[in-house]
């Protein structure tokens, strides 16, 4: 019976021991579990005390950038670049052979002063001709004249021997009148008297014939003018004739030598860029970046004057950042807020950034709505890189 108490005892004090041991080891445990609940708890009220805001994955882009492009022959000769450089103002980016140019600059030049000569003889002189015409009006005039009030040289003489005849018919009249009173009177016998008659016909034939010739003079100075006004009209007809061919020859002439005036001054503007300085193109923003090189060396610019893509520039002071942040929260972000711009590259740095625009649209990514914001950075030094990541943290409001 002790043997069996002694047994049983000794089952009882193993059984204790061991369930000591049991609970020492589920305290411990407890305790471990509860230090290390407590260890978190503490870390991630810590976290939150650190940063209380919104958290968003961004991009980042630019607001600005430039195509170089050359619409005129010329061939690249050396590209001294490559994609993602960073430039700065007036630095070469490429070297180009332009002979080809120069060359076409020389011809549209030539054609130019070529045209420009050939409209100086495309005109006939109508001077001596306006002077012919000139001289026959001034001839018509004066005839006119002559005719109407009786100044011409020969018609004056000829007034004037009318004058003399008329005189000396009237003498002669008298005189008849006179010796045939005294031929009825027997004063005088008929061979006198038939005298006087004589001398009378022939005073009036002398008047007839001198009043003829003064009609025959008015007659050859009308004629004279008839002939002036037919030659008036054929030589007004000729300077018409030579003004209206004058004038389609300049017209023809001026096109040509306009269009010309416009090829070159089109091929000079198309090498007067702020990115082409001689023969070389150039960076034209203070703080660049190159993409999308479309050239190599040896590359055939300007084929058929159509533009030849050399790069892209990126102006690098218009980069922001475009951040994606999900739809619930877009109601704490507003204009103006100040951001920190956390790059993927280095988690150390933080950049400072402002709100700038706010997307009025919701897109769908990964299955959730997103929006869209804009923020400007304040990074003088250059550590946000389009087309690199970062996180934008908004602070709360």
């Amino acid at each position: 019976m002790i043997k069996m108490l002694q047994k049983c005892k000794k089952w009882l004090l193993a059984g204790a021991g061991l369930l000591v041991v049991l609970v020492a080891a589920i305290i411990i445990r407890y305790n471990m579990s509860e230090g290390k609940e407590a260890g978190d708890l503490e870390e991630v009220s810590v976290e939150t005390e650190w940063y209380q805001g919104i958290v968003a994955w961004g991009e980042v882009k630019y607001e600005k950038v430039y195509d170089i492009n050359i619409d005129f022959p010329a061939v690249v000769s050396d590209v001294k670049v490559k994609e993602g450089d960073r430039v700065s103002l007036g630095q070469e980016l490429v070297t180009l052979d332009m002979t080809e140019y120069l060359g076409l600059m020389d011809k549209l030049r030539e054609q130019l002063r070529a045209g420009e000569a050939g409209l100086k003889v495309t005109q006939q002189d109508t001077a001596a001709l306006s002077a012919d015409i000139a001289q026959i009006q001034k001839d018509i005039k004066t005839k006119t004249e002559e005719l109407s009030k009786g100044t011409n040289s020969d018609i004056e003489i000829l007034q004037r021997s009318l004058a003399l005849a008329k005189k000396e018919l009237e003498n002669a009249q008298r005189d008849v009148r006179n010796n045939r009173e005294l031929y009825e009177a027997g004063s005088v016998s008929q061979e006198v008297l038939n005298q006087y008659i004589s001398i009378l016909d022939q005073r009036e034939k002398a008047l007839s014939d001198i009043e003829s010739n003064i009609k025959k003079t008015k007659n050859a100075l009308q004629t004279e003018l008839d002939q002036l006004h037919i030659l008036l009209k054929s030589k007004q007809a000729q300077l018409d004739q030579i003004e209206n061919s004058n004038f389609a020859n300049t017209e023809k002439q001026d096109s040509g030598v306009e269009t010309a005036r416009i090829d070159l001054e089109t091929m000079q503007n198309k090498s007067t860029k702020d990115y082409l300085k001689n023969n070389s193109i150039v960076s034209g923003v203070k703080n660049g970046i190159v993409q999308n090189i479309g050239v190599i060396n040896g590359t055939i610019l300007g084929v058929q004057n159509m533009p030849t893509r050399i790069l892209q520039l990126i102006d690098a002071d218009t980069i922001v950042v475009s951040a994606e942040v999900d739809e619930e929260f877009i109601k704490n972000v507003s204009l103006g807020q100040t951001v920190d711009i956390v790059p993927a590259t280095d988690s150390s740095l933080s950049i400072p950034g402002v709100v700038t625009h706010i997307s009025n649209l919701a897109v769908e990514k990964d299955g959730k709505r997103i929006v869209k914001v804009e923020v400007k950075p304040q990074d003088p030094e250059g550590e946000l890189k389009p087309g690199y990541s970062a996180d934008v943290y908004f602070s709360g409001r």
